[in-house]
């Protein structure tokens, strides 16, 4: 059963399906405006056979998505673009789970844990790097790795320990070029006494 009912300021749309052979829905309250553009575009069935909502920004506002429940990449789930100089996430946690393929050994041998969470916000406001090390197969990073104010790594200041070692290196490095010349010395002295000796 299907019918169009107006009550009031409202069309009341009643059926199973409501279809429309149309390529754009448009949605333009008069009063909500900030601009003069003509359009309004909410949905648009794109030239690529998409859904495009907000089409060509025409609302300068933008879209927002209240209480998202799940976002599924195109291409058979294998791919999902997002473009913004800055992606802000109000939340403590950032996960990265490939699943099973990508777990391993490792998370049966060791320990069963239901996260990978990649990024953390700690407790101390600090970011932390593999959560409770849910990634069992620890942290890789590729490439030069800079660290303008430093690192500690087990507590230690790795540039004071390095600077510390640097200093031991060269004390050990003069005692052995002592250690060296002495050496030189006794055996051109051990050299001598084998000389007299044959004579």
């Amino acid at each position: 059963m299907t019918d169009i009912r107006f009550e009031g300021d409202f069309i009341h749309l009643e059926g199973l399906v409501v279809r429309a052979t149309a390529n754009d829905l448009m949605l333009d309250a008069t009063a909500r405006r900030k601009t003069n553009t003509p359009f309004r575009r909410a949905l648009v069935h794109d030239f690529d056979d998409g859904l495009t909502l907000n089409w060509d920004s025409d609302y300068p506002g933008g879209v927002s998505v209240n209480s998202c429940k799940q976002i599924l990449g195109f291409n058979n789930r294998d791919w999902l673009i997002v473009r913004s100089r800055i992606m802000q996430q109000f939340g403590t946690d950032f996960m990265l789970d490939g699943g099973a393929e990508r777990r391993g050994r490792f998370s049966t041998s060791i320990r069963r844990n239901p996260f990978r969470r990649a990024l953390v916000h700690g407790f101390g406001d600090q970011l932390v790097v593999n959560w409770d090390r849910d990634y069992t197969g620890g942290v890789v990073v590729n490439g030069r790795v800079t660290m303008p104010d430093g690192a500690v790594v087990a507590g230690q200041d790795v540039a004071a320990t390095l600077t510390t070692l640097t200093g031991q290196v060269t004390a050990l490095t003069t005692e052995l070029t002592a250690a060296t010349a002495a050496i030189a010395d006794l055996t051109a002295r051990v050299t001598a006494l084998e000389t007299e000796a044959t004579t």
